[in-house]
């Protein structure tokens, strides 16, 4: 999850936003508690295909550039042999200013039309036209194969970027889905301790993807670099099934 940045452009020379407090909401079927399919997202077996269903409401269709980078970030990381898809659909807005997990939740059960099954594990991201009902999230994942954008937050806050755009939301997907993936701990067991104590599920070195607070971000000139994972983020991935 991330949180929304209160951007002082004329006095900063770095950006940092805190990202993600994840939420626990477990259900049946593909709807389980976040973490637990970490194993079958990045292992070959016993699903050797991903589909992401992506959906979002109207004015905030993701761009090429942010799916393109998120796939080559899962073809990096995860051993899906028969490949990664990846489709997208607009659904009804949501008619609200803001949105409770409850609500997400109500919105994904109505509309995912993808599930895992046989040997494709199925992903669902929900782009959200309006604010989450904790102030300052950009961001959540709360299931094993869901999470969600807030396309009006992030626009709000980023949507004068340009370019940039595309890398601030790669790294919200990227984010995330280090959470589905089991990341830091709740999923992909550690190697080496390098878990956050005062921020759970999150990575104690300031210059990985999976840091609480994401910073070495430049402002300068509008660019927005992309962290990646760093060394012991990839030593648990590795350890639980992937590259």
């Amino acid at each position: 999850m991330f949180k929304r940045l209160v951007l002082y452009l004329l006095l900063l020379s770095t950006l940092g936003f805190t990202a993600c407090q994840k939420e626990d909401v477990s259900g049946k079927s593909d709807y389980k508690t976040l973490g637990t399919a970490a194993h079958n997202i990045l292992s070959a077996s016993p699903y050797s295909s991903l589909n992401i269903e992506i959906q979002y409401m109207p004015g905030y269709p993701p761009d090429t550039g942010s799916i393109n980078n998120l796939v080559n970030f899962l073809k990096k990381y995860i051993n899906k042999p028969d490949g990664i898809q990846v489709t997208q659909q607009e659904i009804a807005a949501s008619g609200k200013s803001v949105l409770s997990i409850d609500e997400i939740v109500d919105i994904e059960k109505k509309n995912r039309t993808v599930f895992t099954q046989n040997t494709t594990l199925s992903v669902h991201i929900l782009i959200a036209d309006c604010n989450y009902d904790k102030a300052n999230i950009l961001a959540t994942s709360y299931w094993n194969t869901s999470f969600c954008v807030f396309g009006k937050t992030v626009n709000d806050d980023f949507g004068s970027w340009g370019n940039s755009l595309t890398q601030i939301l790669t790294t919200l997907f990227e984010h995330e889905f280090g959470h589905l993936m089991g990341l830091v701990n709740q999923g992909s067991p550690m190697q080496k301790d390098h878990l956050d104590p005062d921020n759970g599920a999150h990575c104690i070195n300031s210059h990985c993807l999976m840091y609480f607070d994401v910073e070495k971000s430049t402002i300068g000139g509008n660019i927005f670099s992309i962290p990646t994972l760093d060394a012991n983020c990839e030593a648990d991935l590795k350890a639980n099934g992937g590259k």
